[in-house]
């Protein structure tokens, strides 16, 4: 059974609780972690990721409760070469505004357009070398990054064997890949090709959420993402529990995505985080 504190909770599971609210709460569970977003309230804005409090205020919460912040979720268009130096100037900010809270990673995504017409090897290239400028900042602060490739059919990263190649061609040693079971369910990953193409060490943060609609698996789109439950179409639970056999000993994020939380009080974000762990723990 995957132990409860290797558990945590990504702030779109409770977009509605301040972030001061967000720590106690995950303490009372007796989970240690929690994923903090720069898009929670809209659009991307860094000033928003830690609800606009000092670090060294968020750093005195999370002594006082043992909790860690895992993630900053996330530096995008990580591929686009055109946006290195916006990115990278996100990233320092970042960095920087969170350098009192202990940050252990920060998450980034690949370009979402059908308007990038690059070659597969050019967008393979292009990422390589970003990847490599994100390595040497990183490594300044002594964050590591995590690519999470998107299963959507627009995104210029889908599958995690992409994601790995990127990492291995790059040379750097501070880069893992996010293994999202949404993302797999829209790439079509399958628990085979799991098994033989992706090496489980690459791995450093596992994302879970669940989708409960009867659609074309083209058409979704992150707001059919909620917590767990038993009607999941993905079987989320038990991809965690396949990536757990496999190996891997680090945590388990919950990522859902509907606007439908959004009207979520604590008292519900509490009942649904316990009832997805459960649904984890005894899959």
């Amino acid at each position: 059974m995957i132990a409860l504190n290797r558990f945590c909770l990504n702030r779109k599971a409770a977009p509605a609780v301040p972030l001061d609210q967000t720590i106690p709460l995950v303490a009372k569970l007796g989970l240690k972690n929690i994923e903090v977003r720069n898009d929670l309230y809209g659009a991307p804005d860094n000033q928003t990721i830690l609800d606009h409090l000092p670090d060294t205020q968020v750093e005195s919460l999370l002594t006082a409760h043992d909790v860690n912040v895992e993630t900053i979720n996330a530096i995008g268009n990580m591929d686009n070469p055109v946006m290195l130096d916006a990115n990278l100037a996100s990233l320092a900010e970042m960095l920087t505004m969170t350098k009192a809270i202990d940050l252990k990673k920060i998450i980034f995504c690949p370009v979402r357009s059908n308007e990038d017409h690059r070659s597969a090897d050019q967008r393979r290239t292009d990422a390589v070398s970003n990847v490599r400028a994100y390595s040497k900042l990183l490594k300044q602060y002594g964050v590591t990054g995590l690519i999470e490739p998107l299963g959507f059919t627009d995104s210029t990263l889908r599958t995690p064997w992409e994601g790995q190649a990127v990492i291995k061609e790059a040379g750097v040693d501070n880069f893992k890949l996010v293994a999202d079971t949404f993302h797999y369910y829209l790439a079509n990953v399958t628990a085979e090709q799991f098994q033989q193409k992706v090496d489980v060490d690459a791995i450093g943060l596992v994302h879970l959420s669940a989708v409960l609609a009867d659609k074309p698996r083209e058409v979704l789109d992150d707001q059919d993402r909620y917590m767990l439950d038993e009607a999941d179409i993905m079987h989320s639970a038990e991809w965690a529990n396949q990536i757990e056999a496999a190996g891997y000993q680090g945590l388990y994020a919950f990522e859902p995505f509907s606007d439908d939380l959004k009207q979520w009080d604590a008292a519900q974000v509490e009942t649904e985080l316990m009832k997805s762990i459960q649904l984890v723990q005894h899959a």
